[in-house]
């Protein structure tokens, strides 16, 4: 189902403007160009799961309607639709830890040679990736948190009863 997918890339683009943006203004006002780059690093990693997220829910869409009518074209399109999704997220999980191992091998290896330089290049990529990842995948966190809070909310029984004797 297309529009799943056209939404799931519009509330990432959306998203990822306001999140991305509200970061580079930071950066702005501080006259970080550090701060802009993570506040890039945002917007585009938002707009990619906003697409992931659309593609996915396009995919379930697709696969279900495909069994419950028995088209194998609508069956196969879904589990296509499935398997981009679980692709994009694998490759992206990799680009993340090459970025984190390289960060990582810098610091050490400068602490090594006694290369403040290569350290601190080596941090400052540590620090774009966990600000990066902190910011686009909490953003996911607390949307699901907040579904499950209310349904969390639903299941509860609020029922109590004691049985107190006077004394």
């Amino acid at each position: 189902m297309g529009f799943l997918k056209e939404l799931g890339q519009f509330a990432g683009e959306v998203t990822g403007k306001v999140l991305g943006g509200t970061v580079r203004v930071a950066g702005e006002l501080t006259g970080s160009p550090f701060i802009k780059e993570i506040g890039n690093g945002v917007e585009k990693a938002t707009i990619n799961t906003g697409k992931t997220v659309g593609q996915l829910a396009s995919g379930t869409y697709d696969m279900a309607s495909g069994v419950i009518r028995k088209d194998s074209t609508a069956l196969d399109a879904g589990l296509a639709d499935i398997g981009g999704a679980v692709s994009n997220t694998a490759k992206g999980v990799v680009v993340s830890a090459k970025y984190v191992y390289n960060g990582g091998k810098d610091v050490v290896v400068g602490m090594k040679d006694e290369d403040m330089e290569r350290v601190k290049f080596g941090a400052k990529n540590l620090i774009a990736a966990a600000a990066v990842t902190t910011l686009a995948v909490g953003l996911v966190e607390v949307v699901d948190g907040v579904d499950s809070m209310d349904s969390a909310a639903e299941s509860v029984d609020n029922t109590i009863t004691h049985d107190v004797a006077p004394h």
